[in-house]
């Protein structure tokens, strides 16, 4: 009885599993650090952030003479945020 229950469970849990850690792996390969994806700069990434960064890109935006990193959204190219080293 206890296989069963075991088998049951791991066949709900498995499909989000797999989910999540694709979209992880992901997020990954957008070419930006865990640090990168703090998006409220409290310090730390959270699954939510994590998350969010699967719908954020990266590339490079001179802003005032500098050359900065601008985050921008997938979905309208608009951007998130923009990083830029001190003068």
């Amino acid at each position: 009885m206890l296989r069963v229950l075991l088998v049951i469970v791991g066949v709900l849990l498995a499909p989000p599993a797999v989910f999540f850690g694709g979209v992880a792996l992901g997020v990954l390969e957008h070419g930006y650090g865990w640090s990168e994806m703090d998006w409220n700069s409290d310090g730390w990434t959270s699954f939510g952030e994590v998350m969010d960064a699967a719908d954020i890109g990266k590339r490079g935006a001179v802003v005032c003479q500098r050359i900065c990193t601008e985050y921008f959204a997938y979905k309208d190219g608009l951007p998130v945020r923009t990083d830029c080293p001190p003068p």
